[in-house]
């Protein structure tokens, strides 16, 4: 019993070290269990260690989302090869309510999205929490239909805030042009119109 203990409290304060490892103005510190496209539960800390191209997205969407994911595909192609296990791409479902990880595995396979990416919904007052850390705004406006800002945020591997830009195909130009020149580090945050 003793031993269960012991290594109960090490895990814990494992976990307590490794989020106060995180910069206080880390998006990763709004924390919560999170689940994937393939049902599994992550802590968004666990996308630390790597730059990550992030927006705020719901599969029913037939507006802006659709725009948005092929902004970041164009995004993602235009990573140089050397570089792409170095850079993730994340959606964040809006509706959590109807977007389960069975509709959201469906929407990557739709989509062509392949390993690099990540879906993830949480619960209403996480995904709430993550968009106000983001900038992003949403609303539900009816069941089925949210009007929701169409940021897509770059991340440094700490999960700070280095480029937002509007999720357009020409909106993103500014984010291109940092990740294939690979001076994301060096910008300064510009943030959408």
């Amino acid at each position: 019993m003793r031993m269960f203990i012991t290594g109960l409290l090490l895990c814990f304060s494992t976990l307590i070290f490794a989020a106060s490892d995180l910069p206080s103005n880390s998006v990763y510190q709004v924390g919560g269990t999170w689940q994937t496209e393939n049902n599994e539960s992550i802590q968004l800390e666990s996308l630390a260690g790597k730059q990550q191209i992030i927006a705020l997205i719901y599969t029913g969407c037939s507006n802006s989302c659709p725009i948005i994911v092929e902004s970041m595909k164009r995004i993602e192609k235009q990573v140089p090869l050397n570089r792409r296990s170095k850079i993730g791409f994340v959606l964040v479902s809006l509706t959590p309510d109807t977007d389960y990880p069975k509709t959201l595995k469906n929407f990557a396979e739709k989509k062509g999205l392949n390993s690099n990416w990540k879906l993830l919904r949480g619960t209403n007052e996480l995904v709430r929490t993550l968009s106000n850390a983001l900038n992003g705004r949403y609303k539900v406006i009816k069941a089925g239909d949210v009007a929701h800002s169409n940021t897509v945020t770059l991340l440094n591997s700490q999960g700070q805030i280095q480029m937002q830009v509007s999720g357009t195909l020409t909106g993103i130009k500014p984010l291109l042009d940092a990740v294939e020149n690979d001076d994301a580090k060096s910008s300064t945050n510009t943030t959408p119109n």
